[in-house]
């Protein structure tokens, strides 16, 4: 009860600032998302909903209450309408068509992502009209990033202990191990720990940095973004989360094509350079340096079981994903086109109290998906990342770093599991890409 009545302080000096300024209160929400963890964000409030969610709820209303907002939100209904009738359509299909988890259950799911979408949507219209907004965000996530840096190294390299994890689950009387994460003592390829910092699982630091990685690709001083790029590529690595490292080199790649190009003009003296500097050691030593960076590699090539064998690496291989697809269709042959419904994998872990024996961890979104909302959710899934990806792209001229931030986000969740505010975040980064490129375009102009 006292932990409840904390939060309810906390929601009346959130709405206080939103009252006062929808801005400043629409900016404390996602830094409250941004280093909350999860369990607390989805701790239960009134009316069946979440923290996060009445927050968010919280930070629309009072951008409503002005009519020119309500002008704005009205032209966007208005433009997409069929396709914010056929995500209503598809969502109440699924959620009274799928024959395992309660109505009501689902409805209350529902209602929770129509919340999180009108606040991205809150957001996007707000860094559209308000360029500066952006900036702001953007100096917000900085500070996020940094704060992770130094979490990550005091408790968890340092102390070995995250506060965070077992003992913060503890501390709220939830007992169930098999919600708690505390990957401190977790292996993966050549690490003897996994980071997760505040967001309760390794794969959500490494997913939320992910799509957040594209922002530190934009135009800025050198030395800055490659502070950042630097933080964030390590935190990622240290999470051990491979469905997160391979799809950020790829985006590092595509970031840094031009500088890469260089390299590769220049191949033949590189090659010839490293051959003279290898020539220099002993075998012994290159035995060495292979055998230690083997691990790193291998907990990359997810796709080689026989790697992760010899490695040591646990975790899921490919093997492991084809067996869940397999077992994801046997699952909801008697439904296949609309599921078991929204949180089966919650409603199954909580009526048998451990993980499904076949499905484990739902390792990607092809299978997550395919079992909660069947082939007629997942394929509509598909069909509104790309719509989403669409409406940011319209609203920029160099559309390399919304294409980044998309395709880490794709990837990812395709190759691993998709973590709860994963999506909220890659609006928030498509956003302040469209208010970013906004704000450059207005310079250019002013300086003409």
């Amino acid at each position: 009860m006292a932990f409840k009545g904390v939060l309810y302080l906390y929601i009346a000096l959130l709405a206080s600032v939103s009252l006062l300024s929808y801005r400043k209160g629409l900016y404390l929400v996602w830094l409250t998302l941004l280093l909350f963890p999860l369990v607390i964000l989805q701790t239960g409030i009134k009316l069946h909903l979440s923290l996060m969610a009445v927050l968010m709820l919280g930070s629309v209303i009072s951008e409503l209450r002005f009519s020119e907002s309500r002008s704005i939100y009205s032209g966007f209904v208005h433009n997409n309408l069929r396709a914010i009738l056929l995500f209503g359509l598809v969502s109440l299909c699924v959620a009274f068509m799928s024959q395992t988890v309660p109505l009501g259950t689902q409805l209350r799911i529902v209602l929770n992502e129509f919340i999180a979408f009108s606040f991205a949507l809150q957001t996007f219209l707000l860094l559209k009209r308000d360029a500066n907004a952006a900036n702001t965000l953007l100096y917000i996530i900085c500070g996020v990033v940094i704060f992770n840096a130094i979490y990550c190294t005091f408790f968890e390299l340092y102390l070995r202990f995250n506060p965070a994890g077992a003992p913060l689950y503890l501390a709220l009387g939830i007992y169930d191990e098999e919600y708690m994460v505390d990957a401190v003592e977790s292996e993966r390829g050549g690490l003897d720990l996994r980071a997760q910092t505040v967001y309760g699982h390794p794969l959500s630091l490494g997913q939320y940095l992910l799509v957040l990685l594209p922002l530190f690709l934009m135009k800025s001083k050198v030395w800055l973004k490659s502070l950042y790029v630097f933080i964030i590529t390590v935190l990622v690595v240290l999470s051990g989360t491979r469905g997160a490292m391979a799809p950020m080199a790829l985006v590092l790649l595509l970031g840094y094509k031009d500088a890469f190009k260089k390299v590769l003009a220049r191949f033949p003296l590189v090659l010839l350079a490293v051959v003279i500097s290898f020539s220099f050691l002993s075998d012994r030593t290159v035995k060495k340096m292979s055998k230690e960076v083997e691990p790193y590699i291998a907990s990359l090539q997810f796709w080689d079981d026989q790697k992760q064998k010899e490695n040591d690496i646990q975790g899921s291989s490919m093997e492991m994903r084809i067996d869940q697809f397999e077992a994801a269709q046997e699952e909801i042959a008697d439904n296949p086109v609309f599921g078991r419904g929204y949180g089966y994998r919650e409603y199954w872990q909580n009526k048998h109290n451990t993980f499904h024996p076949d499905l484990l961890g739902y390792e990607s979104v092809l299978i997550y998906y395919l079992v909660e909302r069947g082939w007629l959710g997942l394929l509509f899934f598909f069909a509104m990342a790309f719509y989403i990806y669409k409406l940011f792209r319209k609203e920029t001229s160099n559309g390399l770093f919304i294409k980044l931030i998309f395709l880490g986000w794709i990837l990812s969740i395709v190759m691993t599991g998709v973590r709860p505010l994963t999506l909220l975040f890659v609006c928030l980064a498509g956003s302040i890409v469209c208010g970013v490129n906004k704000l450059d375009s207005h310079s250019v102009v002013e300086n003409r």
